[in-house]
């Protein structure tokens, strides 16, 4: 854990659950006694700050008359209080657009849809955005609007990143008008929930494209009697033994003796990519680092027009195929981005069932240990390629000792050369 996450340690977990509670009878209550703290402005917060220093400096007050400037700052406060039901925005509505996931480390833009359905123009609105968990900044916030007028519609930006990979629940944005003081806000108009996924980020891969291998086509039986796929190179005369059903009729007809179609076996390009979940000790971000290099060769074999298999051994496993036009990816990181760490007890057999002879396997590991050991050491002879990502001097050693590439998450970023 580190400093930013145990800065809020204290602050539940599940902001949806907070947020729920929100909306019960007792969190409506508590809201309501504290409407003046959580109704203050960024200007107004600062003022509360200058009237308790001003409050302490003159608490004696036969020696100072610091205790009059007290009494005028918290004049201010009260009067921008009671003048708070007056900013009413009747009729304003409240929309967010946002892409449904982001990479993790990058900006990701809300826009604010704010629209004017009354008939009276509204003056001084601002955009708020929800309280975020501990890995996430906010890098633009609070915009204004000056004026909307009647039927306008208005669109403000809001940014923020995101470090850790996963589902997240953003929570609500709320507009709400200043007032006159600039110290509170008015009555707020509530967005609906926003949830956004995290997903990994993709880092550029240098390494030769993968090699053309003869295999079936998705979907279809791998023996030879159920049609492995074919390319037609011509006609030939008939020899014995020749299929029946390989026959041309025109150019029989044509050339006087019998003539049948001569195939050649299809040549693909595939690629898998497995992800081995084990870990001896949790690390998030070793883990996290290699759910992203398992995104990024996804994405560099998906360049090539290469047929993906991604396979997830993991707590909870999977297999995503991603076409030859690159399909399916945005489904690949869905999965990469909500993976635990864990093994399946059938890990060996999940990541080598169908695979083809020759068919490259970039078999990505978050730890080294026995059952790593034992995996490589299964697949080693069908060309599997192993590589490690850990943060584990200890596991880095002992990898690259045994012939496996290990990298660290640190090294990622910069592009990977396998």
């Amino acid at each position: 854990m580190n400093l930013r996450e145990l800065n809020y340690i204290l602050i539940p977990r599940s902001t949806e659950r907070f947020d729920g509670f929100n909306r019960t009878r007792t969190g409506r209550f508590i809201q309501f006694v504290t409407t003046p703290l959580h109704s203050l402005t960024r200007e107004g917060q600062v003022l509360v700050v200058a009237t308790l220093v001003a409050g302490a400096a003159g608490i004696d007050v036969r020696f100072s008359h610091l205790y009059l400037v007290f009494c005028g700052l918290v004049g201010l406060l009260v009067s921008a209080f009671l003048t708070r039901p007056i900013a009413r925005i009747d009729g304003v509505e409240l929309r967010i657009e946002h892409p449904p996931r982001v990479a993790a480390g990058e900006a990701v833009r809300f826009t604010a849809v704010v629209r004017n359905t009354g008939d009276q123009p509204v003056y001084a609105l601002r955009v708020h955005g929800p309280f975020l968990p501990w890995d996430g900044t906010w890098i633009e916030r609070r915009p204004g609007i000056g004026h909307l007028a009647p039927g306008a519609e208005a669109r403000v930006n809001l940014s923020a990143s995101f470090l850790v990979r996963g589902e997240r629940y953003i929570g609500r944005f709320y507009v709400a008008s200043i007032r006159p003081l600039g110290l509170m806000n008015g009555r707020r108009v509530v967005s609906e929930q926003v949830r956004l996924r995290v997903v990994p980020p993709v880092v550029p891969i240098n390494a030769p494209p993968p090699h053309a291998v003869a295999a079936p086509p998705e979907g279809k039986s791998r023996t030879r009697v159920r049609g492995e796929s074919f390319e037609l190179l011509g006609v030939r005369p008939y020899r014995r033994g020749d299929r029946l059903r390989d026959l041309h009729a025109r150019s029989w007809a044509r050339l006087g003796e019998p003539m049948v179609r001569e195939y050649r076996t299809a040549m693909r390009r595939r690629v898998r990519v497995a992800l081995f979940g084990a870990m001896q000790t949790p690390d998030r971000e070793g883990f996290d680092g290699a759910a992203s290099l398992a995104a990024s060769l996804v994405a560099w074999a998906a360049r090539d027009e290469t047929r993906v298999e991604l396979v997830a051994a993991t707590a909870e496993p999977g297999t995503i195929i991603v076409g030859h036009d690159g399909s399916a990816f945005e489904r690949a990181l869905d999965m990469l981005a909500t993976v635990q760490p864990g093994q399946p007890a059938d890990a060996e057999a999940r990541v080598a069932i169908g695979l083809a002879p020759g068919e490259p396997l970039y078999l990505v590991l978050a730890d080294w240990g026995p059952a790593q050991q034992g995996l490589v050491g299964a697949l080693i002879g069908r060309g599997a390629r192993p590589v490690l990502v850990s943060r584990d001097k200890a596991a880095l050693a002992a990898a690259e000792q045994a012939g496996v590439r290990a990298l660290r998450p640190d090294d990622l970023p910069g592009g990977v050369v396998l």
